[in-house]
């Protein structure tokens, strides 16, 4: 079992990773995991060893099994299964500590993670692919902002998401016309004009399954 879970930070996709202190790979970083008990959902696994490792105490917004790994050899210890799920943590969700086998936990680059222990460097690049493609057909991204928030907002988390750059008058006639945002009646204030505020639509759901 393995969770790869994501937020936004500072206009960046981070991923929660943990620093091992046990063999294999002590101090080397991995993804929050273990094995899932007896009479344990896996999604139950899952959720305990993200707060066990990582004192996240909040429940994700999104939460999806995405793959199972099962390659000859991608644990030392002997065959192990691991059904990775895909989290995606509430606005603001920043303070982390370590927690149970592990002696850190930090947030680090999405698309550019230090190097990390077994194989979930592979596990991770999967996730990165299964959130962009649930940018095309689904609303996962609304899952990394707060219940109000700007189209600029928006579209930061389209990009960290993509690693790239979008054009903003394409990007904003496309998400208007979808229907999955109504204007909420408020405006930030800031530098310049203050900014029309966004929510998602009361027909559109969360991108969970």
């Amino acid at each position: 079992m393995d969770v790869v879970a994501f937020a936004m930070h500072g206009g960046e996709l981070q991923v929660l990773l943990v620093e091992r202190g046990e063999l294999p790979h002590a101090r080397d970083w991995a993804l929050p995991g273990g094995f899932v008990q007896p009479g344990e959902e896996l999604h139950e696994a899952a959720l305990r060893e993200l707060r066990t490792e990582t004192s996240v105490d909040l429940e994700p917004r999104h939460l999806e099994q995405f793959y199972t790994f099962g390659a000859l050899g991608r644990d030392p210890r002997g065959r192990v299964v691991s059904v990775a799920h895909l989290a995606v943590l509430p606005h603001g969700t920043v303070q982390v500590t370590a927690g149970g086998h592990t002696v850190g936990a930090a947030w680090q680059r999405a698309h550019h993670p230090p190097r990390l222990a077994f194989d979930h460097r592979a596990i991770l690049d999967r996730a990165l692919g299964r959130l962009q493609l649930r940018l095309e057909y689904a609303n996962l991204a609304l899952d990394f902002l707060p219940d109000t928030f700007t189209l600029p907002e928006l579209q930061t988390v389209h990009e960290a998401i993509l690693n790239r750059k979008l054009d903003k008058r394409n990007f904003r006639k496309r998400l208007l016309a979808q229907g999955s945002l109504v204007p909420s009646g408020e405006r930030r204030s800031g530098v310049g004009r203050p900014a029309q505020l966004y929510r998602r639509a009361k027909n559109v759901r969360s991108a969970a399954l």
